[in-house]
């Protein structure tokens, strides 16, 4: 069935552009609110190229993955556990942009800017002009756009390619042509090459055509039976395109998994993934997230009767019947294989639902009509979103960069151990490696990299004292620095006794602290004394 637009009236069809884009606009708010609205969404967008932070660890092992001869990527990936195509995408970015960090985060912020249109399409298709513009809203002032339109990770890439992937599966649902079949099979595959939550929408996508196809059946409607029979074979077409890449995928299922954190549970992914939407664990960013969580439940059940009153109804709203299915199927799957196989969740990999979950909040906008109330909920919402964002802005993804001006101001060059080898990638990245050597506890391996593959089984194999005295051996008179992160699974209170091993030789000065408030990486930074000193 064709949702209908919100604005649409009696006699008019759907397929109309109704309001025009001016009219919508006009009608979207106050002249006051539109402005200040622009101004909101121009501070985001452009924000977002201007982050200051050092990478954090996944940031730099994206780079360092990334900068290697196209032909070793595959095996480096093999080591780390995520399919190919961000970082072929990557590889190709940054031989034209450099190497700098917001060169290699430009490449996201440019990515999102590219999603706005796709926002704005995927809303006007839902419920016309004017929830195009809400749509666009919702994501160009989100924080957790922010935060992922300037970060060297994939996930501004999905989110483009899930609401890509909704307007040609909408399209070719109406009219199965070659070309729209072809490119939801081109976007299945993107998304699957891209993040393997990707299976978990696939999945929850497919399950909901084939509950169309079952129910055209029921009623005969044999070109609604076509058109979803055709849709399904098409994402099965795009699925398979990953068959090149599966003896990797396998062998990363087997050996990697998420050994850096615990399986969850539904209630901690969407609490978790609600807290990232509106910018983080703070008291103004969490305002944002009730107000969120409200206009998504208004989205769902709300009916705007006039510019003063809302109507709740627990039968859910049209228009929100398709986005709120794909969400929470993509949930219930994610969670049934997470209880099933205790792999791990981390906000970031709702970027896979959380367009469908803006294209709720612009509705639960919409039923607010025009008047000083819907101009009060807009500046609200915007207020909230620009908190959120600032919070994102402002914490640094890593204190790697502290570190490393408390190493140069302490000694010229030196011996810097990471520990562990995570901290390796973001503390290399600042240091001057003609000037410091710098290994990972706790094999010595390169700090560029971590291999994950059988991480849990290697740490619990790790002799932190032999690891020590190696490290004395090498370090002989030269400067010594740890830095220590010691609350990492699989490696807990091992890099303390690295600590006391080393410092029975040679004197600990702790010249840096972690302040887990201010950093998303936060380490503690050790200078060692000459022995007898």
């Amino acid at each position: 069935m064709t949702d209908l637009p919100l604005n649409t009236q009696p006699g008019e069809s759907a397929g109309e552009d109704t309001p025009g884009v001016v009219a919508a606009i006009r009608s979207f708010a106050s002249l006051p609110t539109l402005v200040l609205l622009a101004g909101v969404v121009a501070v985001s967008v452009l924000g977002r190229f201007f982050v200051r932070s050092p990478l954090w660890l996944d940031e730099a092992l994206s780079v360092n993955i990334s900068k290697l001869p196209l032909g070793e990527v595959a095996e480096a990936l093999k080591h780390d556990g995520h399919p190919p195509l961000y970082y072929y995408l990557l590889h190709g970015w940054m031989s034209v942009f450099g190497e700098g960090d917001r060169a290699v985060r430009a490449l996201s912020g440019c990515i999102t800017i590219g999603t706005l249109p796709l926002a704005f399409l995927t809303g006007r298709r839902i419920g016309g002009t004017r929830l195009g513009l809400g749509v666009t809203l919702v994501f160009a002032v989100s924080p957790y756009a922010f935060r992922y339109g300037s970060e060297t990770r994939m996930y501004a890439l999905v989110m483009a390619e899930v609401l890509a992937g909704y307007l040609l599966v909408d399209a070719a649902l109406k009219r199965p042509r070659f070309p729209t079949l072809a490119g939801v099979a081109g976007v299945a595959g993107l998304l699957l090459w891209t993040h393997y939550w990707s299976m978990w929408l696939l999945a929850a996508t497919g399950m909901a055509i084939l509950g169309r196809l079952f129910v055209a059946r029921r009623r005969s409607d044999t070109a609604a039976a076509v058109s979803a029979a055709k849709v399904a074979g098409a994402l099965a077409v795009g699925g398979l395109t990953l068959l090149p890449w599966l003896p990797t995928l396998l062998y990363q299922n087997e050996h990697t998994g998420t050994p850096w954190a615990p399986s969850f549970r539904v209630t901690t992914m969407v609490v978790t993934s609600l807290t990232d939407f509106a910018g983080g664990p703070y008291s103004e960013a969490q305002l944002g997230m009730l107000l969120l969580a409200i206009l998504a439940v208004i989205g769902v059940f709300g009916t705007g009767l006039d510019s003063h009153r809302i109507e709740l109804d627990f039968h859910a709203h049209e228009l929100a019947r398709r986005p709120l299915l794909i969400l929470g199927a993509t949930i219930a799957i994610a969670a049934a294989v997470g209880l099933l196989n205790g792999m791990a969740f981390a906000p970031r990999y709702a970027a896979i639902y959380f367009p469908f979950f803006i294209v709720l909040v612009a509705l639960g906008l919409e039923q607010f009509r025009p008047g000083v109330v819907r101009d009060v909920v807009l500046i609200g919402f915007a207020a909230t979103a620009l908190a959120g964002t600032f919070f994102v802005f402002r914490l640094d993804r890593t204190q790697a960069g502290k570190a490393a001006d408390a190493i140069a101001a302490a000694a010229a060059d030196g011996l810097v151990v990471t520990c562990p080898d995570q901290l390796g990638p973001s503390v290399d990245r600042v240091l001057d490696r003609a000037r410091y050597d710098v290994v990972t506890f706790p094999r010595f391996e390169s700090p560029e990299l971590v291999d994950w593959v059988d991480y849990k089984e290697r740490n619990s194999r790790n002799d932190p004292k032999a690891f020590a005295q190696e490290v004395l051996r090498r370090a002989e008179r030269r400067p010594l620095f740890l830095v220590i992160g010691d609350n990492f699974l699989t490696l807990e209170g091992q890099c303390q006794k690295v600590v006391e091993t080393i410092a029975a030789v040679r004197p600990p000065n702790t010249l840096m602290r972690p302040v887990t408030e201010d950093f998303y990486e936060p380490m503690t930074l050790v200078e060692f004394g000459l022995p007898g000193s």
